[in-house]
């Protein structure tokens, strides 16, 4: 009969997570993530695999942390105030008060080498799903008014990862305040909302009337 497992696998892809996030893919080694879950060689080989495999678990619970995040920004919110609860959220995310800054996947992407190409691939497939995802959000924003329907739905979602991997890039490198990330973020989402129409001018300006004098009411007269 084989023994249970005497540790929590949730703590210890966490921890891996940490790893993977602060130092990249590629310069990540098996004896980091060892140090980091506390596990030996033999139980972190035996329980998730390989380097490979353990960054494979990583990333899908990565992702599940994102698909929850969205799921829990759209709770009673129009699409548009998703999209904003989203960026808020992000910048959190990228500029912890403990722990890695910016984004595991940015991060972990542009740190590999020509001979891990599958990390890229793995990555790129996350990528899309967020797009799609993001993608839809933009279109329910337009149906409701939120967003123009001038404006091509699938190039403002693209244009959404590129703000959100710009955050991550910014915060890694401290080039920006957290404050100053919120202010940045709000201000491109407030360039993508639907604009107010615009009354049109008449083509003449109309002549000016005299004004009527107000009457006076008349007094009642005083009896006699």
């Amino acid at each position: 009969m084989a023994r249970p497992r005497e540790f929590d696998e949730e703590r210890v892809l966490d921890s891996a997570l940490q790893v993977f996030w602060a130092r990249g893919y590629e310069a990540t080694s098996i004896q980091d993530l060892v140090d980091a879950t506390g596990l030996g060689r033999a139980s972190l080989y035996g329980a998730f695999g390989d380097k490979r495999a353990i960054f494979a678990r990583v990333l899908e619970r990565y992702q599940h942390r994102v698909a929850l995040e969205l799921a829990t920004a759209g709770v009673g919110r129009s699409p548009f105030a998703v999209l904003e609860a989203l960026s808020a959220r992000w910048v959190d995310m990228a500029y912890p008060k403990a722990g890695p800054r910016g984004c595991m996947l940015v991060l972990a992407g542009t740190t590999c080498t020509a001979e891990d190409a599958w990390v890229q691939e793995a990555l790129g497939q996350a990528t899309r799903a967020n797009e799609a995802a993001f993608e839809r959000l933009f279109r329910q924003a337009q149906a409701a008014g939120e967003v123009s329907r001038q404006r091509d739905p699938a190039l403002l979602a693209r244009h959404f990862i590129v703000l959100q991997q710009g955050v991550a890039t910014a915060a890694r490198g401290g080039i920006f305040s957290k404050e100053r990330l919120h202010e940045i973020v709000t201000a491109a989402l407030h360039d993508w909302r639907e604009e107010a129409p615009i009354s049109p001018r008449p083509s003449a300006r109309p002549s000016r009337l005299p004004r009527p004098s107000p009457r006076r009411a008349r007094r009642p007269a005083r009896p006699s």
